[in-house]
């Protein structure tokens, strides 16, 4: 079991590396929005939907990429999907589901699954494997424009940096969502 806390930029369209610390408060990755295009950056400073993600740890890096749109809309109706990358090599597909719960499934080359879910008003992120087993846990400040997050990684079968950057993912496409609806 692995502990990991960070707290978002206050200017929620910045690209300022994000620093993940462990439970010891050492520094162990760095996250940051980026952005592949001029149009994606100013969808972001207009309070949209934050497209892409990278995490960077001693010896490597995880990215997605939201799949590109033709005028405005997603290629892939009804769901959302980004690319993820190790080392900018495709490992899976992270894609929206409708549902109940927000949800959001990882689908990886090996056919391996993750769903990432949480709760109609939580902010709390429950990560399990195709088995039902619980991967990860997360709790996060309500109301706050620059939320703290609290990271329990419970299992060793998935590198615990990609997991955060899906969990950030995640987080930032629910809280998109809830924005719309309001």
């Amino acid at each position: 079991m692995a502990l990991f806390h960070f707290k978002e930029n206050f200017f929620g369209a910045s690209t300022k590396p994000i620093e993940i610390y462990d439970e010891q408060n050492n520094p162990v990755y760095m996250m940051s929005l980026y952005y592949t295009s001029s149009k994606q950056e100013t969808f972001a400073l207009l309070g949209r939907k934050k497209h892409n993600f990278k995490i960077e740890f001693d010896g490597g890096s995880y990215k997605v990429i939201q799949e590109r749109s033709i005028e405005g809309k997603l290629k892939t109706l009804f769901k959302t999907v980004w690319e993820v990358y190790k080392n900018d090599t495709k490992i899976g597909t992270f894609e929206t589901r409708f549902g109940l719960k927000p949800k959001i499934i990882f689908i990886g080359v090996k056919n391996d699954t993750l769903q990432f879910e949480s709760g109609f008003i939580s902010r709390s992120v429950k990560v399990t494997d195709q088995q039902d087993a619980v991967i990860m846990e997360t709790k996060s400040e309500r109301f706050k424009i620059a939320s703290n997050h609290d990271i329990n990684v419970m299992s060793e079968q998935y590198h615990p940096a990609m997991l955060i950057m899906l969990f950030q993912v995640f987080f930032e496409y629910q809280e998109y969502q809830r924005s719309k609806s309001n």
